[in-house]
């Protein structure tokens, strides 16, 4: 029985051996195509597979990435808010079940909505990041609670609380000003007693701009072979309970430990944390599919940095990348770590290569593509190659892709694929994708 053991074991640890070599590839792969530059810590079963930075820190000094290297998580900040949230009410301090008006009677409408509608992004209340005024003040320095209020305080609500979801980043900035009134104490040092200490999770917090350390990241707008253009950092006065915590792999991995192992909060308190709500949203978590299990975790986009953060209970599995080029494919990546993880196909990029297309058929392409929004794409033929020029922007050239119909930028992230009518087999429409996101034009002229 022993002996038999014994085979399993080493059977067991080859296959881990292999699935590490094999990971560490597919980040490789992804970072030499100038799409990955950060930390990536995988676990399954408990066992760490890969933890290894990639990359660089920053440009000016050629650090290397490493895998206590800091960096802003943006929206994941949900979860750690939301679990101070939970523990609140495991105190008596608060119940998910109170209005707002509770806590902040002079916000409109709260009576109507519940600290669930906050948590579970189901309150209608208007996301203040979209609005382009918050920009003129400059992000990079603080902002009074007053003025980040009247971006979204006495905006109509998009729907009855409860009705629908729709992620609003207000949801969580009022829950920080929750915590602090449920508390007594402010956000920052709730965070810091009920989460980072008893966790042990050190060198994180907020003012990530003003926290000195040799393993802190400078976060990218864009970051490439041709060219580097370092990202402002923003305030955490601005982004706050919603996405204002800076960590490293390291920090997250022991805050996935502490849900697997019920470390802070009760079991059922973590259940009905991530528990989804509707539309992929849990309590201050996201829920998805992984090859029919079950993950739960959160993504995180802010100024320089995009990362993605999920475990799978069922079999203890964890995938988390941090990342300090905005445009890079941290959610492509993920999918392939996933895909190794459960041994499904996947087939990673190959680096893209300009082709020269004869005159006819670049001018095939031209015309003006409108967008939702209202913006034009002016799209032209000219020495041998195709241009292109947004509404009121400068023009810029669009390199063609072996791949038909497909073209892509070379000094910024961006791709185009235009969509042929079947039958006539004349271009109607261009997909623009950029950091992670489509838009799509039709041709009207």
């Amino acid at each position: 029985m022993a002996f038999t053991a014994c085979i399993i074991l080493i059977g067991t640890n080859a296959i881990a051996k292999d699935k590490d070599k094999e990971l560490d590839s597919v980040v490789t792969h992804w970072k030499n195509l100038a799409k990955f530059n950060g930390s990536a810590l995988v676990m399954q079963h408990g066992k760490e597979l890969l933890y290894k930075g990639y990359g660089i820190r920053a440009v000016d000094y050629g650090n290397i990435s490493a895998e206590k290297t800091l960096y802003m998580i943006g929206g994941a900040t949900e979860m750690f808010t939301s679990a101070i949230v939970f523990k609140l009410q495991e105190e008596g301090k608060l119940s998910i079940n109170d209005t707002l008006s509770k806590y902040l009677p002079d916000f409109p409408n709260s009576r109507k909505i519940t600290l669930k509608h906050l948590l579970s992004h189901s309150s209608g209340i208007y996301d203040y990041m979209n609005n382009d005024s918050l920009y003129t003040i400059g992000v990079v320095t603080p902002v009074e609670r007053s003025v980040m209020l009247s971006y979204f305080k006495n905006k109509p609500l998009a729907f009855k609380p409860g009705s629908q979801v729709q992620y609003s980043t207000s949801n969580y900035y009022l829950l920080g000003m929750v915590i602090e009134k449920a508390a007594d104490t402010n956000y920052y040092a709730a965070m810091r007693k009920y989460i980072l200490d008893p966790l042990g999770i050190e060198n994180s917090g907020f003012n990530f701009g003003g926290f000195a350390s040799w393993d802190k990241a400078q976060g990218y707008s864009i970051l490439n072979t041709m060219r580097f253009i370092p990202a402002f950092n923003i305030d955490s006065t601005i982004s706050y309970a919603a996405a204002g915590l800076f960590t490293s792999a390291e920090g997250m991995k022991k805050f996935f430990n502490a849900m697997m192992s019920n470390k802070i909060l009760k079991k059922s308190s973590w259940e009905t944390m991530t528990t989804e709500q509707g539309g992929g949203f849990a309590y201050g978590w996201q829920v998805k599919d992984i090859y029919g299990k079950k993950a739960i975790g959160h993504t995180g986009e802010t100024y320089g940095f995009a990362s993605t953060f999920f475990m799978i209970p069922e079999d203890s599995t964890v995938i988390i990348l941090m990342n300090n080029d905005f445009e890079s494919e941290v959610f492509m990546i993920a999918d392939d770590i996933a895909a190794v993880l459960y041994d499904q196909p996947y087939e990673l990029p190959a680096r893209r290569e300009a082709v020269f297309l004869e005159q006819r058929r670049l001018e095939s392409y031209e015309g003006r593509y409108e967008f939702p929004d209202g913006a034009d794409l002016n799209v032209y033929a000219r020495d041998k190659l195709l241009w292109g020029k947004m509404t009121n922007g400068e023009e810029f050239t669009m390199l063609a892709d072996k791949k038909m119909d497909e073209f892509f930028m070379s000094s910024v992230d961006v791709e185009f694929y235009f969509i042929r009518e079947k039958g006539t087999n004349l271009v109607t429409d261009v997909i623009v994708r950029q950091n992670r996101k489509e838009i799509k034009g039709h041709k009207w002229q």
